[in-house]
């Protein structure tokens, strides 16, 4: 009879087929050896026989519950097979027995992101983090709550996952991006300048490095790689295969909008194959939807006090409930006033932040919704590949992201005949929803309380131009323009919002100078509550837009306070929002087309008595008779775009463009 230390002796001398018969006979005489199917779980695994390597581990752990191997091996074998709650499962077991082994509770950690549970996998990371210190652990901390929606949270893991040598270029791509979104401007132009620099190959390090430095207006670290980060597109573009790069940020970078478009069409493809995959493995409602009325949903990160937030405050409780059932799913959960009042507009409202892919669109698919409109694109957290996965059968991109998708999962952009013309919508995957203007508006509050022109830092006299809009939608153009202003119009100012007056301001005011113009002409506020800083903007004559990327919420700040905005009109859907907003207002001859143009008109408004009064007067009947603020006028034309995409999928009929004029609102 064999003994077990000759079938053990066997395996481990690499006699496999010998071991294996060993084992079988020895449990015929010994069928409660724990030990012995252990051996020969352990054998089938590295006889690829997965499925029936977790049978005998099983049948170990029953045996002997304790088995710290077999536990150990049997989440091994069940994550080989895909079978994820196996792992853990088992690895909970193992856990219950060794509960500071952190090596395990970072693998739980691993498992449970892979299930979507963030909060626990947050719990098992820090538990592992703490009880190791490896800065590994920290790394996967950090990305756990960066999923979660924590930008400050994980840039204290991966600062700490450097700190202990973790020192990966993509680590450093992430504390920055988490940097940035946490508003930490002057530490995330440090890191990403600095990481960009040690690994000049990395092509997103770079991307990052060129947006960190619109964030500061360090226009001349800017201009110094900017040829170097077109000439490395160009060449990605050029290849079949490797990199892919998020197109989203490329937006920002003054990269021209075919090579946006080339490139968002080499991302969404990638997209694409991964939400085939995320199809696959939903599965279908149990019972089909009856009734006639059109389920709608919207998808955002921008349920709170944001750009896009306010925008859409009160757009989602104008939807006629005779024809439209309105369902929201936000991605980022950040409660507040606002907050509150866009989930009291939705019929179903889900809160989905921190949750994985899989688990977002199959409660869209469990929703049976019939359009999808999606308010978040290629931007910071958002779920693209829930939009690849094609969980509604209609779906549209709009207003929380401006370019195209590049890919066949998105049916429809929202635009207007401005923003979106029919030369530059030559770029875009997408079939065009023109409304009368592509912007809707909610009505904005204004604090009783203004300020004093001193109480803001301009002084009791002079002209008051203003730029509220965020320091990346500048440029050196822009800039230099402006300052050819202030020089034509003596004792002006330019009142502009700045995160940082040290680094951010510190660079203006040096370009500033070095254009001929005084430090203290120009004048810095930083962030307030909306209603304040609608108080505030009165106190400016005339709203200047960038050139290349113009303002959105904030012109909508501007005009709710009666001040006009003064655009150029550009060769992009982000260089052209100001004019569209122009032009829904009757203000047309505030729409420049060039940039000679825009400075005359500037120093002309600033210096020709009575020429601005006229304008403003002009403003504030426009506001009054126009459909700018009124949201159910807004909701009654994309309303019928709406229907008309419905209708044409109903009739088995490809996407097409849709036009709607000026809708009258319902009663």
């Amino acid at each position: 009879m064999p003994t077990k230390s000759e079938a053990i002796a066997a395996h481990q001398r690499g006699d496999l087929n010998e071991a294996e018969q060993l084992y079988r006979d020895l449990l015929h005489s010994a069928p409660a050896d724990a030990e012995l199917h252990y051996y020969l779980g352990l054998l089938c695994r590295q006889t690829g026989r997965a499925a029936e390597s977790a049978q005998w581990l099983q049948k170990s752990i029953a045996l002997a519950p304790a088995s710290l191997p077999a536990l150990q091996m049997l989440a091994r074998v069940c994550d080989e097979m895909g079978d994820t709650a196996g792992a853990l499962h088992a690895l909970e077991q193992y856990l219950t027995l060794r509960p500071d082994d952190a090596g395990m509770l970072n693998v739980k950690g691993q498992l449970l992101v892979r299930l979507g549970r963030l909060s626990d996998a947050e719990q098992a990371f820090r538990l592992a983090a703490e009880r190791n210190g490896a800065a590994t652990m920290f790394h996967d901390l950090g990305f756990c709550r960066q999923l979660l929606g924590n930008p400050s949270g994980a840039a204290a893991a991966y600062q700490e996952a450097l700190r202990r040598g973790h020192d990966h270029p993509r680590t450093k791509l992430w504390l920055a991006q988490c940097l940035r979104a946490a508003g930490r401007t002057k530490e995330y132009y440090d890191i990403a300048t600095d990481a960009a620099r040690s690994t000049p190959d990395d092509i997103e390090l770079l991307i990052e490095s060129q947006s960190a430095c619109r964030y500061v207006c360090d226009w001349d670290g800017f201009d110094r790689n900017q040829q170097r980060l077109l000439t490395r597109l160009q060449r990605i573009m050029g290849s079949n295969g490797g990199e892919d790069v998020p197109p989203g940020i490329l937006n920002y970078l003054e990269v021209d909008e075919r090579t946006i478009s080339d490139m968002a069409k080499r991302y969404a493809g990638q997209l694409s194959v991964a939400g085939k995959m995320l199809r696959q493995n939903l599965r279908a409602p149990a019972t089909p939807r009856s009734g006639k009325m059109i389920r709608l949903g919207y998808l955002s990160t921008d349920f709170f006090t944001h750009a896009v937030g306010s925008l859409v405050r009160d757009l989602f409780a104008c939807h006629d409930r005779a024809r439209f059932e309105v369902h929201g799913y936000s991605l980022r959960h950040q409660p507040d006033e606002t907050q509150i009042r866009i989930q009291q507009g939705f019929d179903v409202y889900h809160i989905l932040a921190g949750k994985a892919a899989h688990d977002i669109a199959q409660t869209i698919l469990d929703d049976q919704i019939d359009i999808l409109i999606d308010l978040a694109g290629y931007t910071s957290a958002a779920q693209p590949s829930v939009l690849a996965a094609r969980p509604a059968p209609v779906q549209i991109s709009w207003l929380g992201y401006l370019g195209t998708s590049g890919g066949n999962f998105i049916d429809y952009i929202i635009a207007d005949n401005i923003v979106l013309s029919p030369e530059i919508a030559r770029n875009y995957t997408e079939r065009v929803i023109r409304l009368p203007c592509y912007l809707v508006t909610s009505p904005l509050p204004s604090s009783e309380h203004r300020p004093s022109r001193e109480e803001a830092g301009l002084g009791s006299a002079g002209f008051v131009f203003c730029s509220f809009n965020q320091p990346y939608k500048l440029d050196r153009q822009t800039f230099t323009a402006w300052m050819d202003i202030l020089r034509h119009v003596p004792g002006s100012r330019l009142w502009m919002y700045v995160p940082d007056t040290a680094v951010c301001g510190g660079n203006l005011r040096r370009e500033a100078a070095r254009l001929g113009v005084e430090a203290d002409r120009i004048v810095f506020a930083g962030r307030e509550p909306m209603a304040n800083h609608v108080a505030r903007m009165s106190l400016a004559d005339l709203s200047l837009d960038p050139f290349h990327i113009s303002g959105g919420a904030t012109s909508v700040a501007a005009l709710a306070a009666g001040v006009p905005l003064l655009t150029l009109r550009g060769e992009s859907y982000l260089a052209r929002m100001g004019s569209s907003i122009n032009s829904s207002l009757g203000m047309d001859d505030l729409d420049c087309t060039e940039p000679d143009q825009y400075v005359a008109k500037a120093v002309e408004l600033a210096t020709t008595s009575g020429r601005l009064d006229a304008i403003r007067k002009e403003l504030a009947k426009a506001l009054q008779n126009s459909r700018f603020f009124d949201t159910r006028s807004f909701v009654s034309s994309l309303e019928e775009a709406l229907q008309s995409a419905w209708n044409h999928h109903e009739a088995g009929l490809p996407a097409v463009d849709i036009s709607v004029s000026a809708s009258s609102p319902r009663p």
